[in-house]
């Protein structure tokens, strides 16, 4: 297995969301173009995607938003399930990491991963907030 990882933002976003249902982060299958035109919108209005693949297989991704200067989110760190636990996702995570050094990084992830992220030098911080009722055209995620 040869793993390889990219910069850009030219993706078949097909698969993409494939790995979005693959990991359970999206379930309605009935919203699936929904979500593709969403996730598309995301993904290309990003500052930074960098992505995994076996081969010509996508595997898995993650997203930054940011400012350039202060502050940075990485947003959407998905593995497909088979290849997760093999350091790709560390991998992608030291990518975004490295493409702002000057940057204070956040990310939100599922208690589930909590210690994935540790590894990475991520701590835990008590104190965030978020507008709970968003925008009417806000897609939820179940």
């Amino acid at each position: 297995m040869q793993i390889t990882v990219k910069e850009t933002k030219d993706l078949d976003y097909e698969k993409v969301v494939d790995i979005f249902y693959e990991v359970k982060f999206l379930k309605n299958p009935n919203k699936r173009e929904i979500y593709k035109k969403t996730i598309e919108k995301a993904f290309k209005n990003s500052q930074y995607v960098v992505s995994a693949w076996d081969g010509n297989k996508l595997i898995g991704f993650a997203r930054v938003i940011t400012d350039g200067s202060l502050f940075a989110t990485i947003w959407n760190m998905l593995i497909k399930p088979e290849y997760q636990k093999q350091g790709i996702g560390k991998q992608l995570i030291r990518k975004c990491l490295n493409k702002y050094p000057e940057c204070y990084f956040f990310l939100f992830g599922d208690k589930k991963v909590v210690s994935f992220y540790q590894k990475s030098g991520f701590e835990i911080h008590r104190f965030g907030m978020y507008l709970k009722d968003g925008p009417k055209r806000c897609i939820t995620y179940n």
